[in-house]
Formats: structure tokens, C-alpha cells, sequence
């Protein structure tokens, strides 16, 4: 009688063990089954966050790879003004501590500044003429013959950039024509080409249009159209821009 109370005792400690150590009930496993098919399916949500976050990282990445250069034409590198220039009396010319600037010179450099890139000067093998109206009379001689002045600086590796920031004065309501030679000479198919011009009160004219016309294949972006006079006004103006603009 002792015997068989021990069996049933060691039978029972046996029962409970088992249910503590592993044995689980029908119940117990639908819902840890449930707990996993749950889990699985919230894992692929998970994961298309994370890789939406990684693809705004890449683009972010790669906007702030981008390479960009401020080509400008400007009187001032194109003329040999003397020592006296009246700066003051010249809508085109400006001083900059001691030294005399072109608009289109300190735009681009103001613009460079802001984006951290390098300038680049189109200078014509000829030179235009100190006295201002002497070089309204050329540059109007030069779009009546369709001429194309040979230009002196290069600008190396040109595919290099992606971004092109041109700044250049409202010639009679054109391009001047050493910038034609300089579309003449470079590709910029597949570029982003942004625009920027000073005038006298005609604005943009048909430049970007043109400009168009010449670089079909880049992406042309209509900048700021900036009056001569009120260039040394302009400087947040073009930096906030171009920082909006990138």
C-alpha cells in the first residue's frame, strides 16, 4: 500500500514537470503560432521603411555630390581699362575693396561662395573697347555679322560638372557673342545650365530661349535678371537662390 502511494506520488511530480519544462498544451500552441504569423507579417513593413530611408539618403547624398562651376563673361577681363576708370559713372563696373569687378564677376563669385564651386571667365582674344558706347557699337557690329570670337581661356574637363551657373550682361537683347563660342565649343547635353543676367531694363529677352536652342539636350533653369545699377544690392538675394536652387 506504501508502494503503490509512492508510484501515484512520483507519477504525479512527473506530470507537473513535464508541463513546467516543455509539455504544452493545444491551446498554448495556437497562440504562440499566432505570435509568430504576426510577427512575420509586420517584418516586410519594418523593411520598406528602412529602404524608403535609404533611398532619400542616396538622393540626399548624391545632390550634395554634385559639381557646379559659375562661368561668367564680363566686361572687366575682356577690356584694358585704364588705371582712371570712373567706376562710378559705369553701370557695368564695380569696385570691390581696391580692385575693379565686372557685375557678372562679382555675381558669380557670390554665387560660387554659396554653392562651393570654382568660377570660370570667357575671355575673347580680342578685347572690347574702354569707352562704353564703343563696345555697345562692336557688340551690335558682332550679332549683325554672326561672328564668333575666338575665345582664350579653356575651361578643362567640362563633363566634369554637373551644374552650370552662367552669368553673363544683356547684349542687345542677346547672348554676347563670345558666349556663343563658348557653346560653340563645349557639350553640356545632360547639364543643368542656370541662368543669370544683368540689363539695363530688358531682362531676360530671348536668351533663355536661345540658350535653349544651343544646349537642346540640358536642362536650362531661368536664374535671376538683375538691373547693372543695383548689382551691390543683389548679394543675399543671389545667395539665397542659389541655395534654395541647388
Amino acid at each position: 500500500m506504501k508502494r503503490s502511494s509512492i508510484s501515484v506520488a512520483v507519477l504525479c511530480a512527473a506530470s507537473l514537470i513535464f508541463a513546467s519544462c516543455g509539455g504544452k498544451s493545444p491551446a498554448s500552441e495556437t497562440t504562440a503560432q499566432s505570435a509568430l504569423e504576426m510577427t512575420a507579417q509586420s517584418a516586410p513593413v519594418s523593411e520598406s521603411v528602412t529602404d524608403s530611408e535609404k533611398k532619400e539618403g542616396t538622393a540626399e547624398k548624391a545632390d550634395s555630390q554634385k559639381k557646379a562651376i559659375a562661368v561668367y563673361f564680363s566686361r572687366v577681363g575682356n577690356t584694358e581699362f585704364p588705371e582712371n576708370v570712373d567706376v562710378v559713372s559705369s553701370a557695368s563696373l564695380q569696385t570691390d575693396g581696391s580692385s575693379v569687378k565686372g557685375n557678372a564677376q562679382l555675381i558669380a563669385e557670390w554665387i560660387a561662395g554659396e554653392a562651393g564651386c570654382d568660377t570660370f571667365e570667357i575671355v575673347s582674344e580680342e578685347s572690347y573697347p574702354a569707352d562704353y558706347d564703343q563696345t555697345v557699337e562692336q557688340a551690335k557690329n558682332e550679332q549683325n555679322e554672326n561672328f564668333r570670337p575666338t575665345l582664350k581661356t579653356v575651361l578643362e574637363n567640362p563633363g566634369q560638372y554637373d551644374d552650370i551657373y552662367l552669368v553673363f550682361p544683356n547684349w542687345w537683347g542677346d547672348l554676347p557673342m563670345p558666349v556663343y563660342s563658348f557653346f560653340d565649343t563645349y557639350d553640356f547635353s545632360g547639364k543643368t545650365i542656370k541662368v543669370f543676367i544683368t540689363h539695363e531694363g530688358s531682362h531676360f529677352s530671348n536668351t533663355i530661349d536661345t540658350i535653349r536652342n544651343l544646349e537642346p539636350e540640358a536642362e536650362i533653369i531661368e536664374g535671376l535678371d538683375i538691373r547693372g545699377e543695383s548689382v551691390k544690392d543683389e548679394e543675399l538675394n543671389i545667395r539665397t537662390w542659389v541655395q534654395e536652387n541647388r
